[in-house]
């Protein structure tokens, strides 16, 4: 499945690993289209570049936002299982809204208020819906390394990752498992955990500029899976508004590396700040003018 390293950048081909996919495979039509499932490995995944945003309020219509940009995925949000039915969730309008084919759930932090029985739960939740909703692309497992590193906090406990992960795989092990790193400290964390796909955060705006590198770096840390990067329009470690010159800047690396088979897709957070400020919007569909959806 995975081609040899590339010794220019001692990268793998990331669009080319989910092109193998198609050798000797299964292939499952669901109403997101036809998704591509190898016979040798234990995930599914989009063989097309996952072109995403993040929104987890209600109160946002993304659907105009949608349409302009062009998105394909979006990273939904919704209250830990307790019995709701999937038509009484976010998640389940993000899916109905035109040019969206796949979603991304969400296992929220421990110490924003998510109980570890919530998470399990939760887990087994969106599992069970994977089975019959291929638009589920993923689950993923919210600010991961920081929530071990404050248990004392409430976060969730290495231990308490792995039997959430277990519960989810359990159920269906080809459901993908996302979780994010944050460049640069991050990158020195060893991530030994059954985990699929990788989102790549530039949350650290100091570092914006090393972009390039820190990239090259992750793709020879996550050999094999998935990586995506990813960028906050309005958050950040300086909680500022990056300028026009770095955010174009980093789409414009981001849809490089996509169409070079580096990356498998690139996210922007969130749509509310894509309505806020709409020139963002149309920077965004700028960068991805260019980008080889084939």
């Amino acid at each position: 499945m995975i081609e040899p390293s590339s010794k220019a950048t001692g990268a793998v081909s990331r669009r080319t690993l989910l092109r193998q996919f198609a050798g000797g495979a299964l292939l499952a039509t669901t109403s997101a289209g036809v998704r591509i499932t190898s016979a040798s490995e234990s995930v599914t995944f989009p063989s097309e570049p996952l072109i995403s945003v993040w929104e987890h309020s209600a109160k946002v219509d993304i659907a105009p936002t949608v349409k302009e940009v062009g998105f394909n995925t979006v990273w939904t949000h919704d209250k830990p299982y307790s019995g709701q039915k999937l038509e009484e969730t976010l998640m389940y309008i993000h899916m109905r809204t035109p040019g969206i084919k796949y979603v991304i759930a969400k296992i929220e932090r421990g110490i924003w208020g998510w109980k570890f029985d919530q998470a399990m739960a939760h887990a087994e939740w969106i599992a069970n819906l994977s089975l019959t909703r291929g638009e589920i692309v993923g689950l993923y497992l919210n600010d991961f390394i920081e929530e071990m590193e404050k248990t004392n906090e409430g976060g969730h406990s290495a231990s308490e990752f792995r039997q959430i992960i277990a519960k989810a795989k359990s159920i269906n092990p080809r459901l993908p498992i996302w979780v994010p790193c944050y460049p640069p400290r991050e990158l020195e964390k060893p991530f030994d955990f059954d985990i699929d796909a990788i989102i790549f955060s530039f949350y650290n705006t100091k570092v914006l500029q090393d972009h390039a590198k820190l990239v090259d770096q992750a793709l020879k840390k996550f050999p094999g899976k998935p990586l995506m990067g990813s960028v906050y329009l309005n958050a950040g470690s300086e909680r500022r508004w990056l300028n026009e010159q770095e955010y174009k800047q980093l789409l414009d690396f981001f849809v490089q590396d996509i169409n070079e088979g580096k990356l498998c897709g690139l996210r922007i957070f969130r749509v509310e700040n894509l309505q806020q400020r709409p020139e963002y919007a149309t920077w965004a569909k700028e960068a991805l003018a260019n980008l080889k959806r084939t």
